[in-house]
């Protein structure tokens, strides 16, 4: 398979990323599949990787066991970060320092690895919905702060390598999802591969 169609995606076996494997497999595009502990359905197409990213020390890791399968990905879809459920009363500096590593500091430390690489074209963050807005949190306050962050990092990668796209996508709630937003609309995951796909699966103009 052609480099240009290879792409990453961590959190392969959740909600969204099987929808996401499904989706660019689905396309002829092949893909390399990040898990924590529940591996997905093997396919022609796709390739399953196993990675602890609780840590940087084991996030870089990850990377080095698995260069050699992710350097040559066009595109990445950093969509691994698992929210953690708390009242914002109960949030500890230990929540928040591993709702940063998980959904912040995991995508930075790829994302990095893989511009140096040369190859990446596209990287799609996921963030939630409501994600840079300034507003109170009463359960999802490490997980939000976190991916609000993730917005950032988005932007200033943006800026800074401009010969990659950098896209930051919030998707509503999620239909099958553990967290549902009290008020708002409810998407199936399907729609939100759909849309992705459509930003980055054309790659014929790079």
């Amino acid at each position: 398979m052609a480099a240009a169609n290879r792409v990453l995606i961590t959190g392969a076996s959740g909600l969204l990323g099987k929808s996401l494997v499904k989706t660019f497999t689905g396309n002829g595009w092949q893909v390399v599949a990040h898990y924590f502990s529940k591996k997905g359905r093997d396919h022609r197409l796709s390739e399953w990787i196993s990675g602890d990213l609780s840590t940087l020390e084991k996030t870089r890791d990850f990377i080095n066991t698995h260069f050699d399968r992710i350097k040559d990905c066009r595109v990445l879809i950093n969509n691994y970060g698992p929210m953690i459920y708390k009242d914002t009363g109960a949030v500890s500096s230990e929540d928040l320092i591993s709702g940063f590593q998980q959904n912040l500091i995991s995508a930075n430390e790829i994302t990095s690895s893989m511009i140096r690489s040369g190859r990446v074209h596209s990287v799609v963050n996921i963030g939630f919905e409501g994600a840079g807005e300034v507003k109170p949190y009463r359960t999802i306050l490490p997980y939000a702060i976190a991916k609000s962050g993730l917005q950032l990092l988005t932007l200033s990668y943006g800026r800074e390598f401009t010969g990659t796209r950098f896209y930051f996508v919030s998707p509503p709630s999620l239909e099958g999802g553990d967290y549902r937003k009290p008020s708002g609309d409810v998407v199936n995951p399907r729609e939100i591969a759909a849309k992705i796909y459509g930003m980055v699966g054309n790659t014929e103009d790079v």
